[in-house]
């Protein structure tokens, strides 16, 4: 299944390489906080991103999710290469 442009952009964001929360996804994306945090979880659901039960949640790119973001229709939602 292929993400969605928020997912994209998420992913793209944590293949940076540093664990994000929730804020510091909405800031460096441009999406609503409620939209960075739904597109984290679904990451994490899948299996392409992990966040930590702290409060603040920080969201990090698992390997996978680095594969994932190093194909081709992921590759341009990367701010930096990993």
């Amino acid at each position: 299944m292929a993400l969605d442009r928020a997912q994209a952009v998420v992913l793209g964001a944590l293949a940076q390489g540093q664990p994000l929360t929730t804020q510091e996804l909405s800031t460096r994306t441009g999406l609503a906080p409620t939209t960075a945090r739904a597109a984290a979880t679904f990451l994490a659901h899948d299996g392409w991103a992990s966040g930590t039960d702290g409060v603040p949640t920080y969201w990090r790119i698992t390997d996978r999710g680095r594969r994932l973001a190093a194909t081709r229709p992921y590759r341009e939602y990367r701010t930096t290469d990993v």
